[in-house]
C-alpha cells in the first residue's frame, strides 16, 4: 500500500515540475523575443503595447529626470530573466539588453 502512494506521489510531483518547466520556458521565450523587438528608435508607446500583449510576465516602469527604464521580467523566474529597455530623452529605446 505505501509503494502505490508514494509512486503516485512521485508521479505528481513529476507532474507539478514538468508543468511548471513549460511555463518557465514559455515565459522566458516571450521575454527574450518580445526583448528582440525593441530596437533603438522604437517609440515608447509602441514598446508598452507589444508588452501589454504577454501572458506569462510583466513588467514595470522607472520614471527618472531626463529619461524612463522599462524592465520586462517573469515571477516564474524570480525576475532574474529580464529584459532592460532604456528610453532616450525623446522616448525612443537608446538600448534594450536582455539579460
Amino acid at each position: 500500500m505505501v509503494t502505490k502512494t508514494v509512486l503516485l506521489l512521485v508521479g505528481l510531483l513529476l507532474l507539478l515540475v514538468g508543468i511548471y518547466t513549460f511555463f518557465a520556458l514559455s515565459a522566458r521565450n516571450e521575454i527574450y523575443y518580445l526583448c528582440g523587438n525593441f530596437k533603438s528608435g522604437v517609440s515608447y508607446s509602441s514598446v508598452v503595447r507589444q508588452l501589454d500583449t504577454a501572458n506569462l510576465s510583466d513588467y514595470k516602469i522607472e520614471k527618472f529626470e531626463q529619461s524612463k527604464r522599462v524592465t520586462h521580467s517573469s515571477a516564474l523566474h524570480l525576475n532574474w530573466v529580464r529584459c532592460e529597455i532604456a528610453f532616450a530623452e525623446d522616448e525612443k529605446v537608446s538600448h534594450a539588453i536582455y539579460k
